[in-house]
């Protein structure tokens, strides 16, 4: 009785590593960290459910959400075209970093729309669209059957695209395995759709947009949002904080650039559209003078804020 006992007692851990493996997502991070500690052998499982908030659909991988931006523009313009069968136009004034994601969208994918620059922005052309010499503002009537087809295709496309941001983090990943010596996690996070615990999805890399033949942001519009970036970076830094309340940076802001409080929130928003991994505004509190801006002081190098003046200077 007292080895029945014994072999019991050496077998409960085990089980509850196991558990603690494929579900931590149920445990407190200290119990899970405390585990990793008195097992070495132990793969660190990303908790979906802690780290984005709710599980990816369609068996996907988690996307970082610099991209996860661009699949949901990519998502809007075709849902749009399904309903509305016609061109689609951004405006500098209305959809300044729209522009510059679907530039970038085109590097992923060259022949995923048709571009046609004009004086204050651009149109973009589905490729699926018939009778392009009539009206941009004439709905084509479809049969049901052409619908069908039609959302079938547009769900490949959209499908298509998220294989291709998937890849870009696989790739980024792979690397991060064999940094570490953990290539063997690649075959177990394929079963779950998962990354290892400690790869951060923000090291995968920027996607540059391509180049317009006419240029469409003015020089003042450009070096306004880059001067604004640096202002803040240098003003975080200063103050050796991440977090500062959103009316009071804003306040800030339009007093240093002599600017309105509008222009100033346009201009933030499209920054922190731009680049998500490096500045965001948590709005958990529905009394906007409660809500903060995170700026990620770290991260933005030189090298980093070359990498928002190239998205700027693509047209």
């Amino acid at each position: 009785m007292s080895d029945f006992l014994f072999i019991c007692d050496s077998i409960q851990p085990t089980l509850k590593k196991v558990k603690l493996d494929l579900f931590n997502s149920f445990e407190d991070e200290t119990t899970s960290a405390i585990t990793r500690k008195q097992d070495p052998s132990f793969i660190p499982f990303l908790s979906l459910r802690q780290k984005f908030g709710v599980h990816q659909k369609g068996g996907f991988y988690p996307l970082p959400k610099k991209y996860a931006s661009l699949l949901d523009l990519c998502n809007k313009i075709e849902m749009n075209y399904l309903r509305n069968q016609c061109q689609i136009q951004f405006t500098v004034q209305n959809n300044f970093t729209d522009i510059i994601q679907v530039l970038q969208l085109l590097n992923l994918d060259p022949k995923l729309y048709k571009l046609k620059v004009i004086q204050d922005g651009i149109v973009i052309q589905h490729p699926s669209q018939i009778n392009s010499n009539k009206s941009d503002n004439k709905i084509i009537v479809k049969s049901s059957q052409e619908i069908a087809q039609l959302s079938d295709l547009i769900n490949k496309r959209i499908q298509s695209l998220r294989e291709k941001l998937d890849q870009l983090v696989q790739i980024k990943h792979k690397q991060y395995l064999s940094t570490i010596n953990c290539e063997d996690f690649e075959q177990f996070g394929s079963q779950f759709k998962i990354y290892h615990n400690d790869f951060d999805l923000n090291d995968c890399p920027d996607i540059r947009p391509v180049k317009l033949k006419k240029t469409i942001f003015t020089k003042e519009q450009i070096q306004l949002h880059l001067d604004m970036l640096n202002f803040m970076a240098e003003h975080y830094d200063k103050r050796g904080v991440s977090f500062m309340f959103y009316d009071h940076i804003v306040t800030i802001l339009s007093v240093h650039f002599n600017k309105v409080k509008s222009e100033i929130e346009r201009a933030l928003k499209n920054i922190m559209n731009l680049i998500p991994d490096k500045i965001q505004i948590l709005m958990n509190h529905i009394n906007k003078q409660r809500w903060m801006i995170q700026l990620d002081r770290a991260s933005l190098t030189q090298l980093n804020k070359q990498c928002i003046l190239n998205s700027f200077l693509c047209n």
